[in-house]
């Protein structure tokens, strides 16, 4: 099933498209009518018009290429942060991992607390918006078993 932002998508694109190309359709015209108007001679208003409607084209274009490489950075520096994230995180379960399956005494409960309290940090600090969170996992309850987790 395609999903409602895929085919708004698609459909935005399409439009794009379409309004690029009337945009530098419409500037060739406009451009012919006003070198026409000028009194150029016809194989110098093809050359001049054509080079003017390839400079319109080659402008959206060069548009299109600089947002396509703001996208790319902005993703390149997510997935940076991301991979930051995966580290705090893991470290910090594995302290949960390995003290969830011991004896709680308050020593144990004040790493665990700890230990969620990094993970939160991570969540809100230093991967804020809507991949972060404030989840605090109850830690009342015992654990049956450890889980090792590894790096």
């Amino acid at each position: 099933m395609v999903n409602r932002s895929e085919k708004d998508s698609t459909f935005r694109s399409k439009a794009i498209v379409i309004v690029v190309a009337a945009v530098v359709s419409l500037a060739g015209i406009v451009f012919d009518r006003i070198l026409l108007h000028e009194g150029i001679p016809r194989y110098d208003l093809l050359a001049i018009s054509n080079s003017l409607t390839g400079i319109v084209a080659s402008a959206f274009f060069w548009q299109s290429r600089r947002r396509d490489r703001e996208r790319r950075d902005f993703l390149r520096e997510r997935l940076h942060t991301i991979s930051e994230m995966n580290h705090h995180i893991r470290n910090a379960l594995q302290v949960i991992s390995f003290y969830s399956s011991r004896d709680q005494d308050e020593k144990t409960m004040e790493l665990l607390r700890q230990a969620v309290g990094r993970i939160e940090w991570a969540l809100n600090d230093v991967l804020p918006g809507e991949l972060g969170g404030s989840y605090v996992p109850d830690l009342s309850r015992e654990h049956s078993g450890s889980r090792e987790i590894k790096q």
